[in-house]
């Protein structure tokens, strides 16, 4: 089941991509609610912010820092004891496959959702940086409620018996 839901939050990642892609391209950002939200099409070579597009080195370390990182939340998931685990886990999975796959697909990360608060406009980014934000939010969250979380649900560490007990009564 983990899978479908990794599979269907990457196909809707690409899909609005390609829609940001075909229907605006490069051409001028169309204004959802002026002042607030733009919908654009940028091609970042970096990574988070652009770090290390103007390296030509970025884009091969990037790939290479992606295909490690996707490989170990795999293998994570396949260890995760809960529902909180497997959802912090399928996020961080499928928006950094989505995002290796614009890497591979076209060198460059696409780029579509702007907001503005007042002066500040905070930076472009797409579904898959979403879905990277909420997991790691959601990591934090869980770790600080629970400050075994990570330990027992990542294979890192052992319950003691009373986090035995009171998992067997959830």
């Amino acid at each position: 089941m983990e899978m479908i839901m990794i599979i269907v939050l990457i196909m809707l990642d690409q899909w609005t991509k390609g829609l940001a892609e075909r229907l605006i391209g490069s051409g001028k950002p169309v204004t959802v609610i002026a002042g607030f939200f733009e919908i654009s099409c940028l091609a970042n070579k970096g990574a988070a912010w652009s770090i290390f597009s103007s390296h030509n080195w970025g884009l091969v370390f990037l790939i290479i820092l992606s295909s490690i990182v996707l490989f170990a939340l795999l293998w994570f998931l396949r260890k995760a004891g809960d529902r909180r685990a497997k959802a912090v886990l399928i996020l961080l999975i499928a928006g950094s496959a989505g995002n290796l796959i614009d890497r591979l697909r076209a060198g460059a990360v696409t780029d579509f959702l702007s907001f503005t608060f007042g002066s500040y406009a905070f930076p472009t980014f797409n579904l898959a940086d979403a879905m990277i934000t909420v997991g790691t939010g959601l990591l934090i969250l869980f770790s600080l409620m629970d400050r075994h979380f990570l330990s027992i649900q990542f294979g890192t560490g052992y319950a003691s018996s009373s986090d035995k007990e009171k998992k067997k009564d959830e």
